[in-house]
């Protein structure tokens, strides 16, 4: 039983550890999957408004090149070119420099904000030296209005009839815009949103931390894996923050066209907190199962003690004659029945049989009464145990005023030794016996030894046993008596000498 309840513990402890894994996986999953979907909607919307902002790059391109632009006066030409403006509020500045880098037009703020030649500028330089580059997007850039702001530049390259380079048309764009769109998605509490560019340059992180703009990726070698060109569109990971040191479960989304990446990071406590109190909550009802557990089995294990003992108590009373508390008749024929069966198996085993009677005991107990014959047998009980004290021997109440003794692994003398111990045993209790010649009460014995190719049972054995008590009697009683086949009964050399007796 203690078994199998240990066996049951272990089993609710191994379905509970797959179910809780597998609901910390599914935790997970639905967690990365709201990320990635959050992510998506802010990727789409970028991606949408950087392509409407390409469009309206094109569209000044396409107006500066119109015939009639260089006959218009400034004020008309710059409302010419800068009459429609998609997503004006986020736009800040828009111009054309051409190829030496002199400002063409644009709007009058630029020279407030970017005074001076835009040659050496990055955004700039850089489509003039790649042809390849159609939407160039610079990294922060931190301008002075009437607040300090945050911008990027998009820039796109002029060319000439011929392909050279012939400028470029820009935009200044508030890095706000970006800001408003993250706050507005739907977070968590203690998530950040940012947006990275491949090169690993920061340029907007929700919750908003104007020193975190514009600043590159450091000591991050898994993150910036991830922003390598070679890394999935989308992807999640756990890691810990480095701004506020705080684990979390990021995921990303490449923005298309872009050098961008969305990133959004959920803090573990918060994404289980429910699997946590549900674990919590597991983990009590495990401790509060087990500590019953053991209590049962420690309650189990004493009531299998008890009963075991009393088993084993009821098993002795079933084997024990009561009164003398030897062995009963039923136990006796099982020992010799298991010393006969050895014997048949190992021809080198061996055993003796001692027929033990008390003389005269119908007329002790008539002349004492049954109380005192009871009293006499539990003495003569008492010797027989004295002088059999090896553990695999045997002795036993055979019935009445009989007894029976089995030496495993005797011989002749030692068999014969016991007997004498046991009559010499019983002289040294003088207990008195009017009615017997001897005085006091006495037992008669008879040894009998196996003897193959004689004995064919262990019948055979025990009434060769009582056929040497029946001479022992005859021959005067109080004596050992050893029987010796084929047909005739020897007694011992030994009797007890009446002085003795």
């Amino acid at each position: 039983m203690t078994l199998l309840v240990g066996s049951l513990m272990l089993m609710a402890v191994v379905v509970t550890s797959v179910v809780l894994y597998q609901s910390y996986r599914q935790v997970e999953r639905t967690s990365i999957n709201h990320a990635l979907n959050v992510a998506r909607i802010a990727q789409r919307s970028i991606s949408r408004n950087m392509e409407l902002l390409s469009l309206d790059l094109d569209s000044v391109a396409w107006r500066y090149r119109h015939a009639q632009l260089h006959s218009m006066p400034v004020q008309q030409q710059l409302e010419f070119l800068l009459g429609e403006k998609v997503e004006a509020g986020y736009i800040v500045a828009q111009g054309i420099v051409n190829a030496e880098g002199t400002l063409v037009v644009g709007s009058p703020i630029l020279e407030q904000i970017m005074p001076g030649s835009f040659s050496g500028r990055d955004f700039f330089d850089m489509a003039r030296q790649d042809a390849a580059t159609t939407l160039y997007i610079s990294p922060p850039q931190s301008v002075r209005l009437e607040r300090r702001a945050q911008v990027i530049v998009l820039s796109k390259r002029l060319v000439h009839a011929d392909g050279s380079f012939a400028g470029i048309v820009f935009m200044v764009l508030y890095l706000d815009y970006f800001r408003q769109l993250f706050e507005a998605m739907s977070l968590e509490k203690h998530a950040v949103m940012s947006l990275y560019s491949v090169d690993g340059v920061a340029y907007m992180r929700v919750p908003y931390d104007d020193a975190f703009i514009g600043s590159v990726l450091e000591n991050a070698p898994q993150l910036q894996k991830l922003l390598a060109s070679t890394s999935p569109a989308e992807g999640s990971y756990f890691t810990r923050s480095l701004q506020d040191g705080v684990q979390r479960l990021y995921s990303y989304v490449r923005v298309p066209k872009t050098r961008w990446v969305v990133f959004i990071g959920q803090t573990k406590q918060t994404l289980f907190r429910e699997w946590m109190r549900m674990l919590y909550a597991v983990l009590f009802l495990l401790a509060v199962f087990s500590t019953a557990s053991v209590y049962l089995m420690s309650l189990l294990r004493e009531e299998f003690f008890r009963r075991s003992k009393l088993d084993q108590q009821l098993e002795e009373q079933a084997r024990t004659d009561k009164l003398t508390t030897l062995l009963n008749r039923r136990a006796l024929d099982e020992g010799l029945q298991e010393a006969w069966h050895k014997c048949q198996r190992n021809q080198a085993a061996r055993f003796a049989v001692l027929f033990a009677d008390v003389d005269f005991f119908k007329l002790y107990n008539d002349t004492y009464g049954h109380k005192a014959g009871d009293y006499a047998l539990v003495a003569v009980a008492r010797c027989i145990r004295s002088a059999v004290s090896r553990h695999f021997d045997r002795a036993g109440r055979y019935g009445g005023e009989e007894f029976v003794v089995l030496l495993d692994e005797a011989d002749a003398e030692g068999a014969l030794h016991v007997a004498r111990t046991i009559i010499a045993a019983l002289q040294a209790q003088k207990i008195p016996h009017e009615r017997s010649p001897c005085g006091r009460l006495t037992i008669s014995i008879g040894v009998a030894c196996l003897e193959r190719g004689v004995h064919r049972s262990i019948e055979e054995v025990v009434k060769a046993a009582d056929q040497a008590l029946y001479q022992a009697k005859r021959d005067g009683r109080n004596r050992v008596v050893l029987y010796q086949a084929p047909t005739e009964v020897v007694p011992a050399a030994w009797q007890l000498s009446s002085a003795n007796s």
